[in-house]
C-alpha cells in the first residue's frame, strides 16, 4: 500500500495508507458460554481457604482486562492458559490472534485463526481476521480468498467487501475494486472509508467527478463521527485532485 501524502503519487501508485485493511474484528464472548469452575487452593488451610474461578473461561476473562489496560503479553498468557484448560477454546484462538497480529506477530495469528477455523469453519469474522493478517503479511491472493468465504458466510459483512476492495485495487482489478466498494456502500451508506477508498480508485481511473464526490461524501461522514485526521484527509485529496 502506498503511503505518499500526493495526491498523484496515489492515483499512480496504490491506496493510500488509511485504506490499508481494518484492524481485525473482534467477536466478543458470550460470558453464558460455560459454567464457571471452583476448586479450593490446597496450599492454604481449611480455615482460610478461598474459592477460586480456575477454569478456561475466567484465564479468558483475565486475557481480555489485560487487553483493555494494553499489557498485550499478559493477555496472550492469559489466553494460552484458558487454551491450554480448554483445547477446543474457539474465542480465546480469536483473541489471541488477534494480539498477535497486534504485536506483528502474523505467523502466529494466522495460526490461532486458522485453529479457530477448524473449531468453527462457519465464522465470518475468523476467515476476515485471518484475511487482514495475510494481507500484512503479502499474501494477497489468500487474503482475498478469506475474504470472499467471509462474504459467503455473511453476504452482509461490509468490512470483508471493502478490505477485499483494497487487495483487488493493489493487483490491478479496478472493476473487481469498485464492485467491492460499491457492495460495502451499499450496505453500510455512512462507511467513510469506503467512500474515500472508492474515490481514489476513481480518481486514478481518471474519473475525476465521481473521485471529487465520494472524497466530499467520505469528508462529510468522517466529520459527522469526529475523525478529525481522516476528515481532513479527504479534503486534501479533493484539494489536490482540483489544483491539478
Amino acid at each position: 500500500m502506498a503511503r505518499n501524502l500526493n495526491m498523484a503519487a496515489w492515483l499512480c501508485c496504490g491506496t493510500m495508507a488509511i485504506s490499508t485493511v481494518l484492524q481485525p474484528h473482534i467477536v466478543l464472548a458470550d460470558p453464558l458460554a460455560e459454567p464457571v469452575a471452583w476448586s479450593i487452593d490446597p496450599a492454604e488451610s481449611q480455615a482460610t481457604a478461598k474459592v477460586k474461578p480456575v477454569n478456561a473461561l475466567n484465564q479468558y476473562e483475565q486475557g481480555l482486562t489485560a487487553v483493555s489496560v494494553g499489557d498485550l503479553t499478559q493477555a496472550i498468557s492469559r489466553f494460552d492458559r484458558a487454551i491450554e484448560l480448554d483445547p477446543q477454546y474457539f474465542q480465546a484462538y480469536i483473541e489471541r490472534g488477534n494480539v498477535k497480529d497486534a504485536i506483528d506477530d502474523f505467523p502466529g495469528a494466522i495460526a490461532d485463526f486458522t485453529k479457530a477455523i477448524a473449531l468453527n469453519s462457519r465464522s465470518a469474522a475468523a476467515y476476515y481476521n485471518r484475511g487482514t493478517v495475510l494481507s500484512k503479511s503479502g499474501q494477497h491472493p489468500a487474503a482475498i480468498a478469506d475474504y470472499n468465504t467471509a462474504i459467503e458466510i455473511n453476504p452482509q459483512y461490509a468490512q470483508a467487501y471493502m478490505n477485499r476492495g483494497n487487495e483487488l485495487d493493489d493487483l490491478g482489478d479496478t472493476a473487481g475494486a469498485l464492485a467491492s466498494y460499491d457492495r460495502a456502500i451499499k450496505i453500510r451508506s455512512d462507511y467513510a472509508l469506503a467512500y474515500l477508498n472508492r474515490g481514489i480508485t476513481h480518481g486514478r481511473k481518471g474519473d475525476r467527478d465521481q473521485a471529487a464526490a465520494d472524497f466530499r461524501q467520505a469528508a462529510k461522514l468522517f466529520k459527522a463521527i469526529g475523525n478529525v485526521d481522516r476528515y481532513n484527509s479527504a479534503l486534501k485529496l479533493l484539494s489536490n485532485m482540483q489544483d491539478e
